[in-house]
């Protein structure tokens, strides 16, 4: 991956007359994160280098130290079959719980937003040597989406919303997953003593959204409506992060003050979290792939002490009906 040449950075800012103050409030980051990329302690994204590069009025090729252009990485893809058609699907690194499908006979893949679905991974990979179970995480609506045009196995998703009950009629099993909390992620101790939408448009903190389809964008749009406040008075609201961990990543480094997301992803950064409402998550399969191994190794891992035990230990998930089937 490029990285930032932390000495150019520096360099470049103080040829500009800049302080580590005055470019985080150019680019819309923190000071700390300034200082923590500078000293080479942490490398930001995409969106981040482009702020910084538009706050320095220089070329991104130059913030990462030069027109070295390194080998792009060899993308990392799974095969697997699903009713009969091969299906492919890139894998990002980035995400702990998916590993080299090399050398197991079949990839199952599942869709999914939640650090559940993560663990439900690892899982089912100790209890098949054949089988390896793939997170691919996905908002709601693009893990739906991805269930009916047959491209994943199968999807956790957020029980009961409009599209699941849609999807479901007839063609699909529900499966508990487990219960959690969705809500206002904010920095350690919650500094600017957020506890609502009107808090976060008063202080002006600056939050990283979730794309359209995603939970966490649609819970923050609701508390929006009822506030009856419009979105662009929230500072960051068109700044969309593709997944949870995105989100929790951005808030723990400093790039944002608060975000919606889920109690898992606090607790996963040691962020302060202030709930809003209770999430049910279900997985969801085609009932014609119930009976194939595939299934029932991810059914067997949802059901087994292992994974309930090990999802009760995060401290985040109420797990006495996780493994049920429900209507």
């Amino acid at each position: 991956m490029t990285t930032i040449d932390a000495s150019t950075l520096g360099r470049l800012r103080r040829a500009r007359g800049l302080t580590q103050r005055a470019l985080a409030e150019a680019a819309g980051i923190t000071r700390q994160a300034v200082g923590a990329i500078e000293s080479g302690r942490m490398q930001p994204g995409v969106g981040i280098a482009l702020a910084l590069s538009r706050a320095l009025d220089t070329s991104v090729e130059e913030l990462f130290g030069g027109n070295r252009q390194p080998a792009p990485a060899a993308a990392r893809v799974a095969t697997a079959t699903i009713e009969g058609r091969a299906v492919r699907h890139a894998l990002a690194a980035e995400h702990l719980a998916i590993e080299s499908a090399e050398g197991y006979a079949t990839n199952v893949f599942v869709a999914g937003c939640d650090l559940a679905v993560g663990l439900l991974s690892r899982h089912a990979l100790a209890r098949s040597r054949d089988t390896r179970v793939l997170w691919l995480p996905m908002t709601n609506r693009a893990a739906l989406d991805a269930l009916s045009r047959k491209t994943v196995h199968a999807a956790v998703v957020h029980a009961d919303s409009a599209g699941e009950k849609r999807l479901c009629a007839g063609k699909f099993a529900r499966f508990e997953l487990a219960t959690t909390e969705a809500g206002w992620l904010a920095a350690r101790g919650n500094p600017l003593a957020l506890r609502g939408i009107a808090d976060v448009v008063r202080t002006k903190a600056r939050v990283v959204n979730r794309p359209a389809g995603a939970g966490a964008r649609q819970l923050l749009d609701q508390q929006l409506r009822r506030a009856a406040l419009d979105p662009h008075r929230v500072s960051g609201y068109r700044r969309e992060l593709a997944g949870q961990i995105d989100a929790g990543r951005a808030v723990s480094q400093g790039f944002a003050d608060a975000a919606v997301g889920l109690a898992s992803v606090a607790h996963l950064f040691d962020l302060s979290f202030v709930p809003l409402r209770e999430e049910r998550c279900a997985l969801l399969v085609p009932l014609a792939a119930l009976r194939t191994a595939e299934v029932r190794t991810l059914l067997d891992a949802l059901r087994s002490n292992a994974y309930r035990r090990d999802l009760e230990a995060l401290e985040t998930y109420d797990v006495r009906r996780t493994g049920e089937e429900f209507a």
